[in-house]
C-alpha cells in the first residue's frame, strides 16, 4: 500500500462510517453497554476493596496495658523498651500512641451515656490503665512483635485483633481475586460480542470486498478502511461510554454505595486516569481486532 494512498483510505473509513449507519450504531451500543458493564462493574469491586482496606488499616493494631500496680519507674522502662524496638532494624512497628490513665478516663466519659456512669472516678481512683495503642506494618512477621511485646509487657497485658484482621485481610484477597476473574470473563465475552457484530457489518459489503478484489485491490488496501471504520467505531463509544459511566457513578451508583453510611465512595477523580484509558484500549483493540479479521474471511476470491 503507497503513502499517497493513506489520506484516501482514511476518508474511505469515515465514509463508510457514516454509510453503514444502522450496523454501526449497532457495533457503537453493543462496546458502549460491554464497557459500561466492565467499568460500573470495575468501580463497585474497587470501593468495597477500598473499605475493606481501610477496615484492616483500623484494626491493625496491638495494646499494650500498664496498670497501676507498675511504678512511674517501670512505666518509663517499658516505654523506653518499647522506643527501642521501633527504632530496630526492619522494625515491624509502623508507630505508636500513648493514651494515659486520666485520657482514656476522659475519653470514657465522653462516650454517651457514660458521663453519669463514670462521675465517680476522678485521678485518684481511676482504675483505668496506661495503654500503648501499636500499629503494626506486616501480618506475615507480626507473631515475632508479638514475642516481643510479650517480654517487655507480659502476655497477659497485651491484646489484639490480629484474627480478625486476617480474617478482613483474607476477605480482601479473594474479593480482588474473584473481580479480577469476573473482569477478564467479561472482558472476553464483550470482544466476542463486538467482533460478532462487526462481521455482520462486513457481511453485508462482502460484496464491494469482492469487487474490488476483482479489479485488482491488495489485501492492505481493502482491509485499511475497515480498520478505520473500527478505530472511529471504538474511540466514540469509549467517548461515550466514558460520559455515561461518570453519569452512572455519581449519579446512580454513589448514592447507593453512600446508602451504607459506614463506607466512603471512592472520588470520582480516582478514575480518571484509569476508567476512559481502559474503555479506549478496549474500543480500539476490538475495533481494529474484529474488522481486520472479520474482513480477511471475504478477502479471498
Amino acid at each position: 500500500m503507497r503513502i499517497r494512498n493513506i489520506p484516501h483510505l482514511i476518508g474511505q473509513g469515515f465514509k463508510s462510517f457514516w454509510r453503514n449507519g444502522a450496523m454501526t450504531t449497532a457495533a457503537i451500543l453493543v462496546l458502549i453497554c460491554c464497557m459500561l458493564v466492565l467499568g460500573s462493574f470495575y468501580v463497585i469491586i474497587d470501593n468495597l476493596d477500598n473499605f475493606i482496606e481501610k477496615q484492616s488499616e483500623e484494626i491493625k493494631t496491638i495494646n499494650a496495658y500498664v496498670y497501676a500496680s507498675d511504678d512511674k519507674e517501670e512505666l518509663a522502662n517499658k516505654k523506653a523498651a518499647l522506643d527501642a524496638l521501633c527504632e530496630k532494624e526492619n522494625s515491624n512497628i509502623a508507630k505508636y500512641v500513648h493514651i494515659t490513665k486520666a485520657e482514656a478516663l476522659e475519653n470514657m466519659k465522653n462516650q454517651e451515656g457514660m458521663e453519669d456512669v463514670l462521675s465517680k472516678f476522678n485521678e485518684d481512683n481511676n482504675p483505668l490503665p496506661e495503654t500503648f495503642c501499636i500499629s503494626f506494618k506486616d501480618f506475615d512477621t507480626v507473631q515475632q512483635l508479638m514475642r516481643e511485646l510479650e517480654e517487655i509487657f507480659g502476655a497477659d497485658k497485651i491484646k489484639s485483633e490480629l484474627g480478625m484482621y486476617e480474617a478482613v485481610n483474607n476477605l480482601s484477597s479473594t474479593i480482588t481475586l474473584v473481580g479480577f476473574w469476573l473482569m477478564a470473563i467479561l472482558l472476553v465475552i464483550a470482544i466476542l460480542i463486538i467482533m460478532n457484530t462487526v462481521k455482520l457489518t462486513v457481511f453485508a459489503r462482502r460484496k464491494d470486498i469482492a469487487v474490488m478484489r476483482y479489479i485488482g485491490a491488495t489485501s492492505a488496501f481493502v482491509t485499511s478502511p475497515f480498520i478505520v471504520e473500527g478505530i472511529i467505531v471504538g474511540l466514540v463509544a469509549a467517548i461515550i461510554s466514558t460520559g455515561l459511566q461518570y453519569y452512572l457513578y455519581t449519579g446512580v451508583l454513589a448514592d447507593i454505595i453512600s446508602g451504607y453510611a459506614a463506607i466512603d465512595i471512592v472520588p470520582a477523580t480516582e478514575y480518571i486516569a484509569i476508567v476512559p484509558v481502559a474503555f479506549l484500549a478496549l474500543g480500539l483493540f476490538a475495533g481494529i481486532i474484529a474488522s481486520a479479521v472479520s474482513v480477511k474471511k471475504h478477502l479471498d476470491v
